[in-house]
């Protein structure tokens, strides 16, 4: 029995459509306030783009549906996690919407839940106890930011397990039907991540930081790299990094990890964040931007190595750091060798020879 199957009863319930992409990610759908519903499909293509503007209003149409292969089905959520779920949002009129997750060994299902127009909050499930691990870090995180002010971060409502072994994690949202993505860097986004700078930012020696246990944990697993990035390329940029910043005070603040246009929304000029499930508290401060960045050129410009490294070279480009980029790849690096648990292949290796490739480019020309 899937997660899926144990959080959906599909012996009844409403009407739902479920449909994919070609990454393989899929979603469901309800036939019920399918536009509110829609808020949590985020496409960046435009195929994506007219598929959320044109189902709710053409669902009912079969040619529509064949041409984006939605698969029909009724469904409702299994008892104990709709008590649960109403029992947190107040209110038994509960609607939702699922994202069945990205393909990896990260894989998890959130859910939108909603009443009518309003989005009351957001849900995560799995049953893998890594994700579980990530879920307990995400709630104590997201409380100590609460306790430095920091705002327009979602509030952890519920972070537990139910009696089937699926985890939760269940968090508020500040989004409605309004709210807007921004896939093009701006001021929303220089004011959030300086507020966050400015109320997490704490001086330590840079031995103590989260950061340098990250650079460890990848030294200490070298051997897991995959054969299309040269472990020497990353034990001589450790070694470096070591060289500047060991038995040195720095100043270190909060690091969101996965700073991109999908985990954000703007709101009447305000920017909100979410998903802190990569985040840590003690990191060099402008490494998001460098995700922001990377992220959107690999997955919406289509850029490859050469593009990202003539980027950085170009006059475009002065406002990056090279020095804090390669350790903004290092923390890339480490995270997703450590995440594949020493088993690096397929999908999964792929970013690996994108990012030594501008590795090598960056200690080659600085």
């Amino acid at each position: 029995m899937t997660t899926l199957d144990k959080i959906l009863d599909f012996t009844g319930g409403e009407k739902f459509y479920r449909f994919g992409n070609s990454d393989g990610k899929y979603w469901i759908m309800p036939a019920r306030s399918m536009r509110t519903a829609m808020n949590l499909y985020q496409p960046s293509g435009s195929k994506g783009k007219l598929v959320k503007s044109l189902l709710p209003c053409l669902h009912f149409l079969a040619p529509v549906r064949k041409v984006i292969h939605a698969e029909k089905l009724h469904c409702r959520l299994n008892g104990d996690l709709r008590e649960l779920l109403c029992k947190v949002f107040g209110t038994r009129d509960i609607e939702f919407s699922i994202f069945e997750g990205t393909p990896c060994i990260h894989q998890k299902i959130t859910i939108q839940l909603s009443t009518g127009k309003h989005i009351l909050g957001y849900c995560k499930a799995s049953e893998s106890n890594d994700i579980k691990e990530l879920f307990d870090k995400e709630h104590e995180i997201l409380a100590w930011m609460k306790e430095r002010g920091v705002t327009d971060i979602p509030q952890a409502l519920y972070c537990g397990t139910l009696g089937n072994g699926v985890h939760l994690f269940v968090q508020s949202t500040a989004k409605t039907t309004s709210s807007t993505i921004i896939h093009k860097w701006d001021s929303l986004h220089e004011e959030f991540l300086a507020q966050l700078h400015d109320r997490t930012k704490q001086k330590m020696l840079f031995e103590e930081s989260d950061y340098y246990n990250t650079l460890l944990a990848l030294e200490e697993h070298i051997e897991w790299l995959p054969d299309n990035i040269e472990a020497k390329i990353i034990s001589t940029t450790i070694g470096k990094i070591r060289d500047c910043f060991c038995g040195k005070e720095v100043e270190l603040s909060a690091y969101h990890g996965d700073f991109t246009p999908w985990n954000m929304f703007a709101n009447k000029k305000r920017l909100f964040v979410f998903d802190f499930e990569y985040a840590a508290k003690s990191y060099p401060p402008g490494l998001d931007r460098y995700h922001f960045f990377t992220q959107t050129a690999i997955f919406e410009r289509h850029w490859n190595a050469n593009d990202i490294t003539a980027f950085i070279e170009s006059d475009n480009g002065k406002w990056i750091d090279k020095k804090l980029y390669k350790i903004y790849l290092l923390d890339m690096i480490s995270r997703f060798t450590l995440r594949e648990n020493g088993k690096v292949s397929g999908k999964a290796a792929a970013p690996f020879a994108l990012w030594g490739k501008i590795l090598e480019s960056l200690m080659v020309n600085n």
